[in-house]
């Protein structure tokens, strides 16, 4: 993430990452990105491995968005990622 971004906890598992200055391909790369790496990465307990997987719903703000109508496009994106088999990334 650069320097200029944004992540933080929203709920329970939820989290928002807030990129600035990219349009829906770069939106679509990041999250990419992101996805990629909560995949790959591992926790190591006493015994075991643990691994994850993210579902993600990405949009990009326009002029007559609210904050509220940004988390509801992302969260219903989110959804979308995970009825189409989790581990996804939807971008909108």
């Amino acid at each position: 993430m650069r320097s200029n971004d944004f992540i933080g906890r929203w709920g329970g598992e939820e989290f928002v990452i807030i990129f600035s200055n990219v349009d829906l391909n770069g939106v679509r790369v990041a999250s990419e990105k992101v996805r990629h790496l909560i995949e790959t990465s591992k926790v190591r307990t006493q015994d075991r491995n643990i691994q994850a997987t993210i579902s993600i719903g990405a949009t990009i703000s326009i002029e007559t968005d609210t904050a509220e109508s940004i988390v509801k496009r992302a969260d219903n994106l989110m959804y979308i990622s995970k009825i189409n088999g989790k581990n996804k990334v939807s971008v909108k």
